[in-house]
C-alpha cells in the first residue's frame, strides 16, 4: 500500500461528515475526528471520523482505493437462521465491509454447501452436487443461474489469479441474502 501523504491534525473537530458507519450500520453525521492534510496547504487526504452513535473510528479517504474503512456491511440480518449459518453469513458480510472480496466470495461458496447439508443434502460431496441440490429444492428455474454464479465466482477466487472485484462480491452477497430469506426467514414466519 502506498504511504498516505500529509500529517494528522488532531484538533478533535471536523466539518460535519455524513456516512454510514461500518460498525453500527447507522447513517450518521460526525463532527468529532481528525484530518490528514498537506503540509503546504489545507488539502485533506483523509479523515478519521468518530461515529456519534457507537464512537468507533471510520477512515474516509479520496486517496485510498476505498473511500471508507470499514465500509458498511452489505446485506441485512435474516430471521429464522440457525446459529452456525448466521455466524458464517455475518462473516461474509464482515469480509465485504473491510474490502476482502475474495474471502467474502469463498465464504459465500462454503455457506451454500452448509445450507444444502442443513436442508438434507449428503455431506462429503463435490460442490456441484450442493449447487444442484439447492437448485432443485429451493430455487425457481429462472433464478438457478444465481446459484451457479456463486459456484463460478467462488472457483475464480479459489483457482485463478485475478482478484474478485467489489461488484462481483456485492452480487454474490445479494444472492446469498435472498437465498437465506427464501430457505429460512420466510418459512419461519406464520401467515
Amino acid at each position: 500500500m502506498e504511504r498516505l501523504p500529509g500529517f494528522w491534525v488532531a484538533n478533535g473537530k471536523i466539518m460535519s461528515t455524513g456516512f454510514q458507519c461500518g460498525y453500527c450500520q447507522k447513517s450518521v453525521a460526525a463532527i468529532d475526528g481528525i484530518y490528514c492534510q498537506s503540509r503546504d496547504s489545507y488539502k485533506k487526504f483523509a479523515t478519521i471520523a468518530f461515529c456519534p452513535h457507537c464512537n468507533f473510528p471510520t477512515v474516509l479517504s479520496d486517496f485510498l482505493d476505498q473511500r471508507q474503512i470499514p465500509m458498511p456491511k452489505k446485506g441485512a440480518k435474516i430471521e429464522g437462521v440457525k446459529e452456525n449459518i448466521e455466524k458464517l453469513y455475518e462473516e461474509v458480510r464482515s469480509c465485504y465491509s473491510i474490502g476482502s472480496f475474495n474471502a467474502a466470495v469463498l465464504l459465500a461458496r462454503k455457506l451454500l454447501m452448509i445450507i444444502a447439508v442443513d436442508k438434507g443434502a449428503d455431506e462429503g460431496k463435490k460442490f456441484q452436487f450442493y449447487v444442484d441440490y439447492l437448485s432443485s429444492q429451493f430455487i425457481a428455474p429462472n433464478n438457478r443461474s444465481w446459484v451457479d454464479k456463486i459456484r463460478l465466482t467462488g472457483n475464480i477466487a479459489t483457482h485463478e489469479i485475478p482478484d474478485i472485484n467489489k461488484e462481483d462480491a456485492e452480487k454474490i452477497l445479494l444472492f446469498v441474502e435472498m437465498l437465506l430469506r427464501l430457505v429460512y426467514e420466510f418459512p419461519s414466519k406464520s401467515i
